[in-house]
């Protein structure tokens, strides 16, 4: 619901809806509970929210700030989280306010938590905490035959729905008003992003990365879709398919 209502508050789908909440809630489903990824998630939904409310700042030094303070707190338990400083940097130049103070800040905000970190294991004679993160190629051997039904099932239905959102986004991108449109250019380097850290990182939890921007995404085809009987048969396919996902898991 925070999803959904910061989406709309900052004018990227500016129609009233709950699909973004119930597209998020329906790609956790298919999921085991994993209640550190979901503080993590809320912890990038604020961190969201600090990149959209940049437009038209011309001093945007307390959110980013805050974002950066975020993601260095984050990083402490995930390290690859460092990467998306490079999300805040992008959004202060879709957005036109970058500034060399901005990018100062940015450094200044990763050292804060870890001073304070250090200070303390400093004082009870603790080895300092150094966060390090391994890239590498990713290595997938997908094989089909082993995949359960409802697996096969949720992951073409994803594939599809994802693919008519991405289509639809860059069709009519240049329709939407500027803020929707900037706010979407930010959605998509994010999505990128996410997409990249789980694919060279070694963190298989950092998967739930890509859930918050792809929500958007997949809701923006949802609500914008022209065709109505046509959306609304792919997302019951999609409601669907989580479902038969879920509970093919509980029965497992």
């Amino acid at each position: 619901i925070a999803l959904n209502n910061l989406i709309y508050e900052k004018d990227v789908i500016k129609k009233p809806n709950f699909v973004i909440a119930i597209v998020f809630l329906l790609m956790n489903t298919t999921f085991v509970i994993n209640f550190k990824m979901i503080l993590f998630s809320f912890c990038l939904l604020l961190f969201l929210y600090y990149l959209l409310s940049l437009y038209k700042q011309k001093q945007p030094f307390s959110l980013i700030f805050n974002a950066g303070i975020i993601l260095s707190i984050l990083s402490i338990f995930i390290p690859i989280v460092l990467v998306f400083f490079s999300v805040i940097l992008f959004s202060c130049m879709v957005f036109r306010n970058i500034s060399w103070r901005i990018i100062v800040l940015c450094i200044l905000s990763i050292f804060i938590p870890y001073f304070f970190l250090w200070t303390y294991q400093i004082a009870v004679n603790e080895d300092l905490y150094i966060p390090v993160f391994c890239l590498t190629p990713p290595n997938f051997t997908l094989d089909v035959l082993n995949i359960n039904l409802h697996q096969k099932i949720w992951y073409c239905i994803i594939a599809i729905v994802s693919l008519f959102s991405f289509y639809e986004l860059f069709r009519w991108m240049y329709k939407k008003s500027i803020r929707s449109r900037e706010s979407f250019i930010i959605i998509l380097f994010y999505f990128i992003i996410s997409v990249l850290t789980f694919l060279f990182s070694q963190n298989t939890e950092t998967l739930f990365f890509i859930f918050i921007p792809l929500s958007v995404i997949i809701g923006n085809f949802f609500v914008y879709y022209k065709k109505e009987g046509l959306s609304g048969f792919i997302f019951f396919i999609f409601l669907f398919s989580s479902i038969f996902y879920r509970v093919s898991m509980i029965n497992m």
